[in-house]
């Protein structure tokens, strides 16, 4: 009897440790949360690389997680909006396709709660944490 209890409690041991935060959790740490992708390490090398006064060219993407499992996508400087769900250690977007994602999804690998990783482009994407995406 002690080798079926000690049995069950290693299998059920092994098998919640594939995820180090349960889905429920990473969906909390998620919610109404901001990720962004820099081009630019700082604020300043971004200014000094739009090509002329007249014209700017974005910086960054970002990747907002709303309520319901909803996500808003800036790409370039077009919006677009979307759902997600979460797989195990995964975080699968869903959108209508489109030009920059013709097969409308993105898979993006949660690390931790600072940085989530886009499978897609390897891109890291660290969480915004204040005022600026620059913090």
């Amino acid at each position: 009897m002690k080798r079926y209890v000690l049995s069950v409690f290693i299998l059920i041991l092994i098998s919640s440790a594939c995820s180090k935060i349960p889905p429920p959790v990473k969906n909390h740490l998620l919610k109404n949360s901001t990720f962004v992708y820099l081009y630019f390490e700082t604020e300043e090398e971004c200014l000094e690389n739009q090509p002329y006064p007249d014209f700017f060219i974005n910086c960054y993407q970002q990747l907002d997680f709303l309520e319901d499992n909803k996500i808003r996508l800036v790409l370039s400087d077009i919006i677009y909006d979307g759902n997600y769900k979460i797989e195990s250690k995964n975080i699968k977007i869903s959108m209508e396709p489109n030009s920059e994602i013709p097969s409308g999804e993105l898979t993006f690998e949660f690390l931790n709660p600072n940085i989530i990783y886009n499978i897609e482009d390897k891109t890291y994407w660290k969480r915004v944490r204040g005022n600026s995406v620059w913090d």
